[in-house]
């Protein structure tokens, strides 16, 4: 290999390592003094300084361009001690960057490792070309709580959320082992650990707030044998609010239950002793045990339940290979109750298997009052009460005018949300009877299969028009054709029962003829039978429920949330029928001279929410003046809202209105909603932080420009995601006005 002129005469190429080297040795033979070494393209590549030939031994590395790229103290073979220091370049290098962002993060040039022990260290740093602090990201680093310790390095998770973290890592691993601590940016814990040295994770502390309020301890993590303990998080010490013991694989998982003074209130066992054999406890005792088929669609070979004294309460008897009995005992072994289930019965499925009446998950918690004995003959109870409801629903006479209607449908093509159109005789005979229990059991049926996630199909409609029609022969039976009506009440408040004009306008048409019958509730002294009958007539009224509705509307004898839903139903009845003009000539003039505040509230969201940019400044102040002082119409609203949708906080639909208006007239009145958004659940933050944004940061260039008010805003939106940074509902909020979904950046933002 021919030597390059620069190249110190004594310099010695190296072939196997591809590299020129030069440097002295003492009479040991050992390396002193300065060491340099040469890459095989002719840049000076390694230093390391022996010095007396004792460790530890200073390294620098260069990259091609003769600039630093690493240095660190050497301690021979592969132990590197103290901190390592590694340096970007701006060229073309063979000198690696410590990979997982940082090596692809712009404003980060320089990263430092501090090292323990070979191939371990303990701290992490990053800084930018300046040698400014940065995260791993690049960003500027907050300001570090007092409670964060220097070692910890500031990092972002894949959702955005910023926290602090401090824990060893051994290189080898490419994990962590020993103590693992992460804060939040206020210095609060936010998760422990502790690994072992192979990186399994021994312990897990999880907290909220600062407060410890789960902890995973693993015993033996290869079968993942654990106990999993959740904490009361209200009270200043940790007690223990259940514990979970996982053994044999999770085999074997007991949960123990404590009151918060640490007391233990219960305790659950299951124990799955093989595939086939089953057992459950309760406070140690047997409650159930089950030997299984190795066929899946057999009953099993043996349940039985124990009561508390140990005797059989319930136990499962094979009929033949498709039915079978349970029979439910008292503690003198004498047979209660019986409920005898066919395999293939899709109603009583859960009848068929061995854990039919166990309590599950939700039965308990610390504040669970009732015992497995107790629960498991409950719920005996309500399947045999079930089993004769339906029995008794089976037995029920069709009405021939029923007959006659049920006819005319092919019940076993009908388009249906879950394929059950065959039931559906069934579901709406039994809404005709007496029998509450029947009634309850029929309705299932029917919405089962005609709405499903909002939905509407075919028999959303004919089963609809066939109880219309029944309407007018239940006239000796007000409780059954109050049931018919509601019926048709939520039926017509489906979002989308418009969605097919024919059968919508069949419907509609069915339901005229009970205008006269619906008057009569309208009247009703019931608020909510009566605002019932105004829906359903809003709908299908005619001239007739619009001289009601004014009448009811311009009484001044009535109380005020009883005309304001008359402003409502006759603003849908105008709406509905297209006659938008006659609803802003009848309100309008009106809405000046109307003294009643919840009426003029009414009648000015109505308006603005017909006319959008175009209403009046008049009817925006008034919303804007009840947005302030809601509480004086807002038990007036409230009792109103099972019958205008689903917006049950009056500020909320406030906001809403105008947002759909003239978003700007909220601008001088932002500060109070901004003030009160820590006060708001989940639903009420995205409504007002919908309308901070269309406010503040409607225009691309608001985040360029940070007034006072928006700044306030910014800080307000990052303590809303520091309190659930991984929130998908929210960040979709944050995206559409380009504010960004991070604590870190909003707060960098506001200043």
């Amino acid at each position: 290999m021919e030597k390059p002129v620069h190249i110190p005469e004594g310099a010695v190429y190296n072939e196997q390592d591809k590299e020129w080297l030069l440097g002295e040795t003492n009479e040991k033979d050992q390396r002193i003094g300065l060491w340099r070494r040469w890459h095989q393209q002719g840049y000076l590549w390694v230093t390391i300084e022996y010095g007396d030939g004792a460790p530890p031994y200073h390294v620098q590395r260069f990259h091609a361009d003769g600039t630093l790229a690493e240095e660190s103290n050497w301690y021979g073979g592969a132990k590197f001690l103290g901190t390592v220091r590694i340096i970007k370049s701006d060229h073309p290098t063979i000198e690696p960057f410590p990979p997982g962002g940082a090596d692809k993060a712009a404003n980060v040039w320089i990263a430092e490792f501090d090292y323990v022990d070979e191939a371990i260290y303990e701290a992490q740093r990053y800084f930018d070309r300046q040698r400014n602090p940065v995260s791993s990201d690049g960003d500027p680093l907050p300001e570090r709580p007092a409670t964060v310790p220097a070692r910890a390095h500031f990092v972002r998770n894949q959702f955005g959320a910023a926290y602090w973290v401090m824990g060893t890592v051994d290189i080898r691993r490419a994990g962590f082992i020993g103590e693992y601590f992460e804060w939040d940016l206020d210095g609060n814990y936010i998760t422990k650990r502790q690994y072992s040295t192979a990186g399994a994770v021994i312990e897990n502390h999880e907290y909220t707030d600062g407060k410890l309020y789960r902890s995973n301890e693993y015993n033996q993590p290869e079968q993942q044998d654990l106990n999993t303990t959740y904490y009361y998080t209200n009270v200043d010490t940790p007690v223990v609010k259940s514990r979970t013991v996982y053994r044999k694989n999770k085999k074997d998982v007991e949960e123990i239950f404590f009151d918060k003074t640490g007391q233990q209130l219960y305790s659950t066992r299951k124990e799955d002793l093989s595939e086939f054999h089953k057992r459950r406890y309760y406070n140690g005792a047997l409650v159930c045990e089950a030997f299984l088929c190795e066929e899946d669609d057999t009953f099993p070979a043996s349940v039985k339940y124990y009561a508390a004294g140990g005797q059989t309460l319930i136990d499962l008897t094979a009929i033949d290979n498709d039915n079978a009995i349970w029979r439910l005992y008292d503690e003198t072994g004498k047979e209660l109750r019986q409920i005898t289930v066919a395999k293939d019965d899709d109603e009583r499925y859960k009848l068929t298997k061995w854990n039919a009446f166990m309590p599950v998950s939700a039965d308990y918690s610390t504040k669970t009052n009732n015992t497995d004995w107790e629960i498991i003959v409950a719920k005996f109870n309500r399947y045999y009460d079930q089993f004769n409801t339906s029995q008794r629903l089976q037995e029920l006479e069709v009405p021939a005018y029923l007959q006659t209607e049920l006819d005319k449908i092919d019940w076993e093509t009908i388009g249906t949300a879950m394929g059950g159109g065959s039931k559906l005789p069934l579901g709406i005979k039994g809404l005709l009877s007496e029998d509450e229990a029947i009634v309850k059991m029929s309705n299932r049926i029917i919405w089962m299969e005609i709405e499903h996630q909002e939905s509407v199909y075919e028999s959303t409609y004919k089963v609809s028009v066939i109880l219309a029609r029944m309407v007018p022969h239940y006239d000796h039976l007000p409780e059954v054709q109050m049931r018919l009506c509601r019926h048709l009440y939520d039926v017509l408040d489906l979002t989308y029962i418009s969605e097919d004009e024919d059968l919508y306008e069949e419907l509609i048409h069915t339901i005229k003829p009970l205008e006269s019958r619906l008057l009569q509730m309208a009247v009703s002294d019931e608020q909510d039978t009566s605002r019932m009958a105004k829906y359903i007539l809003a709908y299908t009224g005619s001239t007739a429920t619009e001289a009601f509705l004014m009448a009811e509307w311009q009484n001044t004898e009535h109380i005020s949330e009883r005309r304001g839903y008359a402003v409502y139903s006759l603003s849908d009845f105008y709406a509905l029928r297209q006659e938008s003009d006659k609803l802003i000539d009848t309100f309008a003039t009106a809405f000046a001279t109307e003294p009643n505040a919840f009426v003029r509230f009414v009648m000015a969201a109505q308006l603005t929410l017909l006319k959008r940019k175009d209403a009046q400044d008049v009817w925006l102040s008034e919303l804007l003046q009840a947005l302030t002082n809601h509480e004086a119409i807002e038990e007036d609203y409230g009792n109103m809202i099972p019958f205008i949708g689903g917006i049950y906080d009056i500020k909320e639909y406030i906001l809403i209105v105008l947002r759909k208006s003239r978003p700007e007239t909220l601008e001088n009145n932002i500060e109070p909603m901004i003030a009160a958004l820590p006060t708001l659940n989940w639903q009420q933050q995205l409504t007002y932080l919908r309308t901070i944004f269309a406010v503040l940061f409607k225009n691309e260039d608001a985040l360029e420009d940070i007034t006072p008010i928006r700044k306030k805003a910014l800080l307000a939106a990052a303590d809303a995601v520091a309190q659930d940074p991984g929130f998908i509902n929210r960040k979709e909020v944050f995206d559409a006005y380009g504010v960004p979904h991070d604590v870190y950046k909003l707060r960098q933002l506001a200043q």
